[in-house]
């Protein structure tokens, strides 16, 4: 952990990237205050092919986006609790899940992702701010190390891509059709994470997010678990809702996932979710994922095969098969590579299926 020299360096980037100012570090002696500054880079070469076009791009991997933060805290003895602030923020440019055939240079800029303070102790943890719902991540649960090329929500690489009709010219991107619908993601909110009950922790939510009709208040409750099982098994499951109003009324969110990582090496990870509103024009969407993999020393290799159905339109059935490798040569670098076929299946049109590569790596400190 890194202490308390480090908090000007921390505190100069974050906020040069919040407020696009000049920033000089000086160092600065705050007893008892404990400093974790962290980040990554994520860079990536991204092939593409959708049966018209096809070409390279130089993305920012949206599996694990480039990224910067810190969380500083000091434990206050005489409440014995430990309080303390989390930041962090993203900066994307070329963002693996915007970028199109037309449109491959994206400007990248920082985006808030954490900006909260927290309490924690026997009572378990509270968290107030921007930062993420009780729920997040339960769709995502996986132990194979493979998620920097093979994540649950396989289209934040190459989403923007579309789907193209052979017959009628008409298109429909892959992020429309295909998603892990993992819950409501970060938000401004009020966060409670009990102590473990034996191997099972539990979490809820409340806050807003904004939307397109404005700010949407939002409710999340979840669980997870994991367990020693001739190796180890994990899991989590949530439930969430967003009042969005008007028409859409309720929109909620069902859904979890589970991943058994044996002594061998061999695992297997598995996710499902389940979306829906009020509004009866739009059709409930399902999504589910299975992975196959296997791990050995730096090496870590997995199968998948997901499906979304009736996300853009109602009879829409979208799969995915794909690969993904990852060599970990030291602690702090992974280098990777991985392919994914995608196929929409609709009544009346005949979408050509998209082909997506990519390799890159990710360095962190």
């Amino acid at each position: 952990m890194m202490k308390k020299q480090k908090l000007a360096a921390s505190v100069a980037l974050l906020a040069g990237g919040v407020l696009a100012l000049p920033a000089v570090a000086q160092t600065i002696e705050i007893p008892d205050l404990d400093i974790d500054v962290y980040g990554q880079v994520n860079l990536a070469v991204m092939q593409a092919d959708n049966g018209q076009d096809s070409g390279y791009f130089l993305v920012d991997n949206d599996y694990s986006s480039s990224r910067i933060g810190a969380i500083i805290s000091s434990d206050v003895k005489d409440l014995g609790i430990k309080l303390g602030a989390h930041l962090e923020m993203e900066y994307q440019r070329n963002a693996s899940n915007v970028v199109t055939p037309d449109d491959r240079n994206v400007n990248g800029e920082f985006n808030e992702r954490h900006i909260n303070v927290f309490a924690s102790g026997d009572f378990g943890k509270v968290s107030v701010g921007l930062g993420a719902g009780a729920a997040d991540g339960k769709t995502e649960v996986d132990l194979s190390g493979t998620k920097v090329v093979s994540f649950p929500d396989l289209t934040l690489v190459g989403g923007a891509l579309r789907f193209v009709d052979e017959t009628a010219g008409a298109s429909t991107s892959l992020r429309s059709t295909l998603q892990s619908q993992d819950f409501e993601s970060r938000y401004d909110r009020v966060r409670y994470d009990s102590p473990k009950l034996g191997p099972v922790s539990l979490s809820v939510s409340q806050g807003f997010k904004d939307d397109t009709n404005g700010s949407n208040d939002v409710t999340e409750v979840a669980a997870g678990f994991s367990v020693p099982l001739a190796g180890t098994l994990s899991a989590g499951v949530g439930y969430a809702i967003e009042k969005v109003g008007g028409v859409t009324g309720d929109s909620t969110t069902l859904g979890g996932s589970v991943s058994w990582l044996h002594d061998s090496g061999f695992n297997v990870s598995a996710a499902y979710s389940r979306g829906e509103d009020d509004n009866a024009a739009n059709p409930e969407s399902d999504f589910n994922i299975v992975k196959l993999g296997y791990k050995s020393g730096k090496h870590a290799v997995a199968i998948h095969r997901a499906e979304g159905k009736d996300f853009a339109v109602e009879g829409d059935d979208a799969e995915a098969y794909g690969v993904g490798y990852v060599y970990t040569p030291v602690k702090w670098m992974e280098l990777y590579a991985g392919f994914n076929n995608y196929s929409l299946d609709r009544d009346g049109a005949d979408f050509d299926d998209v082909n997506v590569a990519l390799a890159g790596t990710r360095l962190k400190f």
